[in-house]
C-alpha cells in the first residue's frame, strides 16, 4: 500500500488505517515490508548454548541473553525453546528441571525483549518420565508438548526377535506360533502406550496446553479409539502422512531444513501451496526463518509465506492475540528491507516497545 498506518497504544494495536497518513508524530517506513513478529515453535538455540563446552566461561543468564538478542534481531518475537524431557532431566532432579523451565518462561518479565515459551518433547514407554511430565504440567512451566513416538523402537525390535527365539526354545513351539505370541504382546504394549498417551493428552488439554505428535498413525488411532483430536502434526516425512493431513484438515509443521533435504519423497513447497504444510519452524537456526519466508515468495506468494511463521502457528497453539497486524492484537511487529537481495530486519517491536532498530545505507 502507498499510504496507511498502524496505531499502537501500550502493548496493543488499536487501529490499522489504509489510504491515509497519520497525524502527529510517526515512524516512516515507506518502501519497507511491515510484518507481524515471527513465531518459532521449535528452537534449540538456547539448549545448544547451555550444552556448549564454552558455557563454563559464561553464566546461563548471559548465554540466554545472547540467544534472545539474536532472536530479536532476526525478527522472532515469540519463541518456543524445545527441551527433550529424557535428555534434559537425565542429570537433574525434578525440582531443578522445574526451576530451569520456569526461568525460561519468566525471563521476559525480568528483561523484557521477546516472549519465551517452553516446548517439551517426550517418548512413550517410560514410567519415570510419566511422573515428571505430570509434575511439570502441575507446575505450569510447559506451554506446548510433542510426543515423538515410542521409546527405543530399535531396542524393542531386537527384544521381540530375542523373545520369539526364547519361546521356541523354552516351550518347544514352532516359529510361527512364537511369532504370533510376540506379535500379540507387541499389540498389547502399543495399546498400553496409547492409553498412556490419551491420558497425557487429556491432562494437557485440561491445562489448556497444546499437544502435537510426530506420527500420523498415532493421530489416527487416537481419533478412532479415544475420540481425541490433536492440535498439530510435527515434521511429517512420508506421502502417507501428507495424504492423511490433507484428508483430515490437520495443521502440520516442518523444519526449514526439510526444504533443502536431498532425496525427500515429499515436495514440501507444493504441500505448502496446497495448505497441507502450514507452519515453518527452525530448530537449529531461528535466524533462518525470515530468509526462508522471503525465498518462498516466488512459489506461494509472500502473504502465505509470512503466515507460515506468524498467524498459522499462533492459531494452532491457541495464541489468538498474536500472529497478525490487526486491531486488538499484541503489538509484535517487524520491519524488513531488502539489501542486496537479502531480507534484513531493521526494526523489531515486541509487546508495543521498539527493541531492535537499525539505520544503515
Amino acid at each position: 500500500m502507498d499510504k496507511g498506518y498502524i496505531d499502537i497504544e501500550g502493548n496493543r494495536i488499536t487501529d490499522v488505517v489504509l489510504g491515509e497518513k497519520p497525524e502527529g508524530d510517526y515512524i516512516d517506513m515507506s518502501g519497507k515490508y511491515v510484518l507481524p513478529g515471527l513465531i518459532n515453535i521449535h528452537s534449540l538455540d538456547f539448549v545448544k548454548e547451555i550444552s556448549s563446552k564454552y558455557i563454563k566461561f559464561f553464566t546461563e543468564e548471559k548465554a540466554f541473553y545472547q540467544v534472545e538478542k539474536l532472536l530479536a534481531e532476526s525478527g522472532i518475537t515469540t519463541v518456543f525453546h524445545t527441551f527433550t524431557l529424557d535428555k534434559f532431566s537425565e542429570d537433574r532432579d525434578l525440582e531443578e528441571v522445574i526451576e530451569k523451565l520456569t526461568y525460561v518462561k519468566s525471563y521476559r518479565k525480568r528483561k523484557f525483549l521477546i516472549d519465551h515459551k517452553v516446548h517439551l518433547k517426550f517418548k512413550l514407554g517410560d514410567v519415570n518420565l510419566n511422573k515428571r511430565l505430570k509434575a511439570l504440567f502441575d507446575a505450569e512451566c510447559v506451554d506446548f508438548v510433542t510426543c515423538t513416538g515410542y521409546n527405543s523402537d530399535i531396542i524393542e525390535e531386537y527384544q521381540e526377535q530375542y523373545y520369539s527365539q526364547y519361546l521356541q526354545d523354552r516351550f518347544e513351539i514352532d516359529e510361527e506360533l512364537a511369532g504370533r505370541i510376540s506379535e500379540r504382546l507387541k499389540e498389547l504394549r502399543e495399546e498400553s502406550a496409547l492409553d498412556e498417551l490419551s491420558y497425557k493428552i487429556k491432562f494437557a488439554k485440561s491445562r489448556k496446553i497444546p499437544f502435537a505428535v510426530s506420527k500420523c498413525e498415532l493421530v489416527e488411532k487416537l481419533r478412532e479409539t479415544y475420540k481425541i483430536g490433536i492440535d498439530l502434526l510435527v515434521d511429517p516425512r512420508n506421502p502417507k502422512s501428507m495424504e492423511y493431513i490433507s484428508c483430515n484438515n490437520l495443521s502440520a509443521s516442518i523444519d526449514v531444513e526439510c526444504l533443502v533435504a536431498e532425496n525427500s519423497s515429499i515436495d514440501f513447497v507444493d504441500e505448502m501451496a496446497e495448505d497441507n504444510i502450514n507452519i515453518l519452524s527452525a530448530s537449529k537456526r531461528s535466524r533462518d526463518i525470515l530468509e526462508y519466508v522471503f525465498n518462498l515468495e516466488g512459489n506461494i506468494g509472500l502473504p502465505k509465506a509470512v503466515r507460515l511463521a506468524s498467524y498459522n502457528p499462533a492459531m494452532a497453539l491457541g495464541m489468538y492475540e498474536k500472529g497478525e497486524i490487526a486491531p486488538g492484537k499484541e503489538a509484535d511487529i517487524i520491519v524488513v528491507d531488502i539489501f542486496e537481495d537479502l531480507p534484513i530486519n531493521i526494526m523489531t517491536i515486541s509487546d508495543g516497545k521498539i527493541i531492535v532498530k537499525y539505520n544503515y545505507n
